[in-house]
């Protein structure tokens, strides 16, 4: 090898072991809590703002953060609204995402479709909340959209959403209709 060659080789390895850690750097900090599919606590300034509030339309929902049950519910909803498929599936407890990914289906469509439901949203409200457990709540929210010239609309009424609190960020569990039995050891949502 010639005097020459030399600083060219070591700079070709200096190159690709700077790539390398860079590479693996990256995927670190993508596992580690820097991607939104973790457990992670996230608030934003809506966090706190989040109540029994009227929420009129696509415009007024907002990114809540995940650090209280109502601001993870408000967030899934602005996730979808914003055809946000990687937010939407991470919004769920890990054992319920193969299912969520299921109803949500193909991801490459989640984004168009959703963004056509959502220009029918009228609202969102929650209801009541009931704490289940320290780490359980299940809250009672009312979603309305506008129903278009021949469609049907199955999902009418108050619904019951459990969110589980997994390293101090909710996520969403099941969700079942609401029944008036449910109201026992409920409390109002306070409004602002």
């Amino acid at each position: 090898m010639s005097v020459n060659e030399q600083p060219c080789q070591n700079n070709c390895m200096k190159t690709h072991l700077v790539t390398f850690w860079s590479a693996s750097l990256l995927a670190v900090l993508l596992f580690s809590g820097c991607s939104r599919s973790n457990s992670t606590p996230r608030t934003t300034p809506a966090t706190e703002n989040i109540k029994g509030q009227y929420i009129a339309g696509t415009a007024q929902l907002v990114d809540a953060g995940n650090t209280t049950p109502e601001a993870a519910l408000e967030s899934v909803f602005w996730a979808t609204a914003n055809g946000d498929y990687d937010a939407v599936i991470s919004s769920y407890v890990p054992q319920m995402r193969k299912e969520a990914e299921e109803w949500e289906g193909d991801k490459t469509k989640f984004s168009t479709h959703q963004k056509n439901k959502f220009a029918a949203f009228k609202g969102l409200q929650i209801v009541a909340s009931k704490t289940v457990a320290a780490d359980k709540v299940e809250l009672r929210f009312f979603c309305e959209f506008q129903k278009r010239p021949g469609q049907v609309i199955t999902n009418r009424g108050d619904q019951v959403l459990l969110l589980v609190k997994i390293g101090g960020a909710w996520k969403c569990a099941e969700k079942t209709a609401y029944t008036t039995n449910w109201d026992e050891g409920s409390q109002p949502e306070p409004q602002p």
